[in-house]
């Protein structure tokens, strides 16, 4: 696996392949938009889609918690996709599985479970930012001072690379533009956005094992 090294306001970032960051000072792994629950979702009202996305994501997820063995996950909404299924269970058993790491979630759009659902899985809730020192952790992007930093999921990021002829492929990346940084889907059940190439842009494409700085 290898991953990018981003320094940010004096503090050492790990983008990882596995769409997912980790905050070395602060012992901390972060990802967004799981989108758990997707799969059963929409299986429900009539769509096949396949319910093995959600396990791979949690299986995923665990691998990266056994990996790094963090004080704390952290994620920027959109955890789970809908109302209640049983796919919460699913990221229950995670969550008793990893007891000892500090579980808190910034609340999405998609966060609509009730409060209770969270408590049940001892879920520390934030209703729309996390204010750390100088950094700002949110699910959509918010209006930060000069010497402030966001770091925001929501948009589902994608590059487009572009080979010889008419070849291209998009990929999940990680885009810091200015002040802010915007993670990739960590969901497999969640589709890209392709983002702009931008002069004053650092944008880190995802392969299955590395993370390229473009």
């Amino acid at each position: 696996m290898s991953a990018q090294l981003l320094t940010i306001h004096g503090q050492v970032f790990e983008l990882l392949p596995q769409k997912a960051m980790y905050w070395r000072d602060a012992e901390t792994l972060i990802v967004s938009d799981l989108h758990l629950g997707k799969a059963s979702h929409f299986r429900k009202n009539g769509m096949a889609l396949p319910m093995q996305s959600g396990m791979e994501d949690l299986q995923q997820l665990d691998f990266l918690l056994r990996l790094y063995n963090p004080k704390r996950l952290l994620i920027l909404g959109d955890l789970f996709h809908s109302e209640y299924n049983q796919e919460w269970e699913l990221f229950g058993a995670l969550r008793r599985k990893h007891a000892e790491i500090i579980f808190q979630l910034v609340r999405g759009n998609h966060d609509i479970l009730k409060d209770h659902h969270y408590e049940k899985y001892d879920i520390a809730l934030h209703l729309n930012t996390l204010h750390e020192n100088d950094f700002i952790f949110s699910h959509d992007k918010v209006p930060v001072k000069e010497k402030q930093f966001c770091i925001t999921g929501h948009i589902h990021p994608g590059f487009v690379l572009h080979g010889k002829g008419k070849q291209s492929i998009t990929l999940p990346c990680f885009y810091k533009k200015k002040n802010t940084l915007i993670m990739p889907a960590f969901g497999w059940l969640t589709g890209l956005a392709h983002m702009p190439y931008d002069k004053v842009a650092e944008v880190f494409v995802l392969t299955e094992a590395a993370v390229h700085r473009i």
